[in-house]
């Protein structure tokens, strides 16, 4: 029977009706119809994320990373369909620490141990923030806030213990009580470019 299975699984609809006539021959083993409701629900499950990974590779081929497949569907169509976003990443994963909130850092860090993809940056940014000038002076950067307002403006800095988005960030994003960045909430940081290949990112609360 599982030699079978796993060969008519191939074949979407043969699969199909294998599982239905396995179904009518199990009749009262009720193991067996277990066993076949779990494959039934493999199979959907699969389907499903196997017609997601499509409809998003189909818009314009501008979403690259599989990881958001997790976005929420607010925040991924602000991404792609009003800001025409590609070149999707996840930047960074993290809790908002105490710093975070202090009106005196006025900044997010994004610490080397959270950055878990360096591809956001183009040659010619990682040039000028590799630059003493450039790193104090930052690459100014357009910012989706957690609460899909409008967006606003910060700089990207690159500090020793990580880069950072600062000037502004106290007053726009965490005073904004709509973004609900507060001690201990997770937010997970995505870069993307918008039509003129600018340097964009998006603040999510997980």
């Amino acid at each position: 029977m599982a030699q079978e299975l796993n060969g008519e699984a191939a074949n979407g609809e043969s699969f199909e009706r294998f599982l239905r006539e396995a179904g009518e021959e199990a009749k009262g083993d009720e193991i067996l119809k277990l066993f076949l409701q779990s494959w039934r629900l493999v199979r959907d499950l699969v389907g499903k994320r196997v017609a997601e990974v499509a409809t998003l590779m189909e818009t314009e081929e501008r979403v690259v990373n599989v990881e958001m497949l997790y976005m929420p569907e607010s925040l991924k169509n602000r991404i792609i369909q009003e800001e025409n976003g590609k070149d999707v990443v996840l930047v960074m994963s993290k809790k908002i620490g105490k710093t975070d909130l202090n009106k005196n850092d006025n900044r997010l860090l994004i610490p080397w141990g959270n950055l878990r993809d360096y591809s956001f940056l183009n040659q010619e940014e990682k040039t000028i923030l590799d630059s003493k000038k450039g790193a104090k002076k930052g690459i100014e950067v357009s910012v989706i806030p957690p609460s899909l307002e409008s967006n606003v403006k910060l700089k990207l800095k690159k500090w020793k213990t990580g880069y950072c988005l600062t000037e502004k960030w106290h007053s726009l994003v965490v005073n904004n009580q709509e973004n609900g960045v507060e001690m201990g909430v997770t937010v997970n940081l995505w870069s993307f470019r918008n039509n003129s290949s600018e340097l964009c990112f998006a603040l999510q609360k997980c």
